[in-house]
């Protein structure tokens, strides 16, 4: 799952990506999956383990010119 960059009030939150992994066998969990709480690849309940990647890009200070 991927959220796009957004700004909340004076601050950004970063553009960011979650995945999910079964615990049991650590293929990805997928939409399926994640509502029905069992895993499709090993057929175990799936304790989630995440994985987050955040997307970094500079912002240039206000009213400062290069």
């Amino acid at each position: 799952m991927i959220i796009e960059a957004k700004k909340i009030g004076t601050k950004i939150e970063p553009k960011h990506e979650i995945i999910l992994q079964c615990k049991s066998c650590g293929m990805e969990v997928d939409a399926a999956e994640y509502t029905s709480g069992t895993c499709t690849d090993c057929g175990a309940p799936w304790d989630e383990i995440r994985h987050v990647a955040i997307h970094v890009t500079s912002v240039p200070m206000s009213g400062q010119t290069m």
